[in-house]
């Protein structure tokens, strides 16, 4: 399993849409762990600023995550939740160091 690859997916929704967005994104987690590949696919809500949502992802190999990237779920979720849900976004690819 080394090249197990971690991703921690930072979203914060625009202003008055986090919980249509925490909905759909709920979607998004079924979806996805029924994907090859996913090892863990959990979604977190931050207790202090309800509009930030972080999503800890573990994946067997990079390109599982890349056909994740561009799979079904992924491209069904952004049709869903169309322009403007998201006010901004940061994906981190995450290599163990210790």
């Amino acid at each position: 399993m080394t090249d197990v690859l971690n991703i921690v997916a930072r979203i914060k929704a625009s202003p008055g849409r986090a919980d249509a967005l925490e909905r759909e994104m709920k979607t998004l987690v079924d979806e996805t762990r029924r994907e090859p590949g996913c090892l863990r696919y959990n979604l977190f809500r931050d207790t202090q600023d309800p509009d930030i949502f972080v999503f800890v992802e573990e994946w067997e190999t990079r390109a599982q995550w890349e056909d994740h990237m561009a799979g079904a779920a992924i491209r069904s979720f952004r049709q869903r939740i169309g322009e403007g849900m998201i006010a901004e976004g940061q994906v981190m690819q995450l290599g163990v160091v210790a």
